[in-house]
């Protein structure tokens, strides 16, 4: 059971975190390269473009949830 939470809490981890990159390339190629090479920027642009980043960001807080409770069992 519990792999199956990690399995999950990771895969939904990564699709949070991609679908911001995404938005951080749209948003401006400089913002998307600056995520990407350095990633605590992707926080620092999640706070700045809420509205665009807040789904994958909840994505990952999901995903970080599901590994805690996955990783205590």
């Amino acid at each position: 059971m519990s792999l199956a939470l990690a399995i999950v809490g990771t895969l939904s981890l990564a699709v949070g975190c991609l679908y911001m990159l995404v938005r951080a390339f749209e948003a401006s190629p400089l913002w998307g390269i600056g995520c990407l090479l350095f990633g605590p920027l992707l926080f620092v642009f999640t706070f700045l473009y809420w509205d665009e980043a807040k789904a994958g960001f909840l994505a990952s807080a999901a995903g970080l949830a599901v590994l805690f409770v996955g990783g205590s069992l």
